[in-house]
């Protein structure tokens, strides 16, 4: 079933089965900002703790604005400046997508988006639709433009937490590397051991809350299986994120419990490029993706919500 309603100030559409609840807000970057677990009777989405949503544009300080809900960053998401190929390239922070609004459609279960970019010329689609306890997300991008287009794609996809959650990491996770220097994780760049190592003499689990604070981390490298998600044994919750790695090969973990703003999410964050930065992701890892022209580029994403299975 598909309906329209007003959420929080907006014109939403509401995606409805007998296992899910799923609001997309067309205006405001497409994003997804409700997905209600009927099974749990939980919401998995962080919600805008404004209780409203504020009129952004292209190039806003996504600091001040709502980091809630299910959107992407794309092309990019650190703001920087980048010369390629006699093109002068200025990403916005956060990149397009979240300050965007998109042309909505719905017909036969599905709600299908688009949004058009004058500034780095591409065409960016994507259908949501529910299957069971699946929220399906298909993409396809489109670089209408006359020459390549150096981008990253990130699910910005913040959830609730509660103390005991536990992060569930693609199998054979073996490493990570801290993202920014912090109180908790020290240096950036630096790489730990997963899921526990020791840090400034204390141990550090990378499957659970660190109880304060905010820290940021990938999977070092390339993932082996596009699998992840969450458990929240107080609600008796599973999630979990399913998606090809091979099209978005690199994953990482956002947290705050208070330390960004006062926010309390998480975001485990399937991408095609590593570590935030169009210029750190070269660095690195020696290349960085590339939209090419009238190549389309075409991926899905789904997330599962229901009951924890008992062992």
């Amino acid at each position: 079933m598909i309906k329209c309603i007003e959420f929080m100030n907006e014109q939403g559409m509401l995606l409805e089965n007998e296992y899910l609840q799923a609001v997309i807000l067309p205006n405001r970057g497409g994003k997804a900002a409700s997905l209600f677990c009927k099974e749990t009777k939980m919401e998995i989405l962080f919600q805008n703790p404004k209780g409203k949503y504020e009129e952004a544009s292209l190039g806003s300080d996504f600091s001040k604005f709502e980091a809630c809900g299910f959107d992407e960053a794309f092309p990019n998401v650190d703001a920087e400046v980048l010369e390629w190929n006699g093109r002068r390239l200025n990403y916005p922070d956060h990149g397009e997508i979240w300050s965007s609004a998109f042309i909505a459609e719905a017909s036969e279960g599905q709600i299908k988006l688009t949004y058009f970019s004058k500034e780095f010329q591409y065409r960016y689609e994507k259908t949501f639709s529910l299957d069971g306890k699946r929220l399906n997300c298909s993409y396809k991008i489109v670089n209408t433009g006359r020459t390549e287009l150096p981008c990253i794609w990130t699910m910005h996809c913040l959830v609730n937490t509660t103390p005991k959650m536990q992060l569930i990491f693609p199998p054979d996770t073996e490493r990570v590397q801290n993202v920014f220097d912090c109180a908790l994780l020290d240096k950036a760049e630096t790489i730990y051991a997963f899921p526990e190592d020791r840090i400034n003499g204390k141990s550090y689990r990378f499957d659970r809350m660190p109880g304060r604070d905010m820290v940021k981390y990938y999977v070092a490298g390339a993932v082996q299986k596009g699998y992840c998600g969450y458990d929240y044994p107080e609600t008796n919750t599973s999630v979990r994120i399913l998606y090809d790695e091979k099209k978005l090969p690199y994953l990482g973990c956002w947290i705050t419990e208070g330390g960004y703003r006062g926010d309390k999410n998480c975001a485990l964050e399937p991408c095609t490029g590593y570590y935030d930065s169009i210029g750190t992701a070269k660095r690195l890892m020696g290349s960085v993706p590339v939209l090419r022209p009238g190549i389309p580029f075409e991926f899905s994403v789904a997330i599962e919500a229901g009951c924890l299975k008992k062992n």
